[in-house]
């Protein structure tokens, strides 16, 4: 039992730190404002490996307005909520407002009518690429994700810079996130608990010696000595109480003779 008991033990604290250290990776970050992202492609590889796991530093609308080349981001493709990151080729500036026939929208003092979003903060224009993305026929050395001067990347798409990631953890992340792997998880919780149940199981006293009690408190009684012994020895007066009353009892006859 006890070789069962160190097994589980040993077992069930290795699953358990696996599973707290996974879950803070995952969703303890979110305390502190960071966002993890999957990366399933290798356009940024070898910076961020594919299958990794990016963790994303939320950017203000002003600073999603105020990045330069080189920067590298997360922003949304699509409505789909597609996620990407790739890093700035150029900034173009702020994207501005046209009519149906593609002029553009001038303003009351004669200016280009700079494009807002749906919170009336100005609309910022980029263009980004992968760095894995080569392209040795194009200028740049790259394949650009959009043309240069008009850009791909509104500044209100942006989901804010990358701080780091971890290699992998991204496929393991979008395993548990997806069946079966959300089961698998939901069933390791399961044996997590059952685990520390059963620990707590054989943590039960054993009984000492062969069934024995042990000796009560105060009786002297010898390792080798039955529990009967010790409770007969229990109930006899201690040495000191006995002397004493055969002290009364002899003095009680001598009065009776002097009588």
């Amino acid at each position: 039992m006890s070789k069962l008991k160190k097994v589980l033990d040993i077992a069930s604290t290795v699953m358990l730190v696996l599973f707290v250290a996974f879950v803070i990776l995952l969703v303890g970050v979110r305390l502190f404002g960071i966002e993890p992202h999957i990366v399933l492609s290798g356009s940024m590889e070898p910076e961020i490996l594919t299958g990794a796991l990016v963790y994303v530093k939320p950017l203000t609308p002003e600073e999603a307005c105020n990045l330069q080349a080189g920067d590298d981001v997360t922003y949304l493709t699509d409505s789909k909520g597609t996620k990407v990151t790739h890093r700035i080729y150029e900034a173009v500036g702020p994207a501005y407002v046209k009519n149906q026939h593609g002029e553009l929208v001038l303003d009351e003092n004669g200016q280009p009518t700079v494009a807002k979003d749906s919170k009336g903060y100005p609309i910022y224009m980029y263009v980004t690429y992968g760095i894995n993305n080569k392209n040795p026929s194009d200028p740049s050395g790259y394949t650009l994700d959009g043309t240069p001067g008009v850009g791909n990347l509104a500044s209100s798409n942006v989901m804010g810079k990358p701080l780091f990631s971890i290699p992998f953890l991204g496929y393991v992340a979008h395993f548990v996130q997806n069946p079966p792997g959300k089961y698998m998880a939901i069933g390791l919780c399961v044996l997590l608990l059952a685990s520390s149940l059963l620990s707590g199981f054989f943590k039960k006293e054993e009984p000492t010696g062969d069934g024995a009690v042990p000796p009560a408190e105060g009786a002297d009684v010898p390792a080798d000595q039955p529990a009967e012994a010790a409770e007969a020895k229990a109930d006899q007066p201690a040495e000191g109480e006995a002397t004493e009353g055969a002290s009364e009892e002899d003095a009680k006859s001598e009065e009776t003779s002097e009588n």
